[in-house]
């Protein structure tokens, strides 16, 4: 009579294919988290445009539109209604070492909003920024418009201070 059960090639060929679609499982996992902190980072980013939106707009209303200009240089995080969760606070020159990963900071001795990433499997970024995307208010040259006689004001907007890229898809 013979014996029923798998043979030990049949075992082997079966645990190798649990492995590759274990990898493959994996490899998506890890992409799928830095495409969502990717996304986090730049929802804090498009929140923080909003307000500096928003505080423009109610300087214009009130006169002062000129006055956008102290933003520069200025904490963007103080216009929000709320601080992200991962928000640190203002820092003078902390050590990238020692600060947490996925977080945000504001440094003082640079005047840069920072955000230290923890996947950086996809981003790729100067060699000299190891210590996190640097980003800083910046104000956006009003369009010159002669033919209809409009004003515009200077408008500010929060800029990387040098280009990254973070592709994953």
């Amino acid at each position: 009579m013979r014996a029923r059960g798998f043979t030990l090639v049949e075992l082997v060929v079966v645990v190798c294919i649990v492995a590759i679609l274990f990898g493959l499982a994996l490899e998506r996992l890890t992409r799928y988290q830095e495409l969502g902190e990717r996304t986090a980072m730049e929802q804090n980013l498009a929140a923080i445009n909003v307000a500096l939106t928003m505080k423009f707009a109610a300087l214009v209303v009130a006169g002062r539109g000129a006055a956008i200009e102290k933003e520069v240089g200025a904490n963007p995080v103080e216009l929000l209604a709320r601080a992200p969760e991962n928000y640190l606070g203002a820092l003078y020159a902390p050590a990238a070492e020692s600060l947490p990963r996925q977080s945000w900071h504001y440094d003082r001795e640079s005047g840069d909003l920072v955000y230290v990433p923890s996947r950086t499997r996809y981003l790729s970024h100067p060699p000299d920024a190891a210590d996190g995307l640097r980003f800083r208010v910046a104000l956006l040259e009003p369009s010159s418009r002669p033919d209809e006689g409009l004003r515009e004001l200077r408008q500010a907007v929060i800029r990387p201070r040098q280009p990254y890229t973070w592709d994953i898809d």
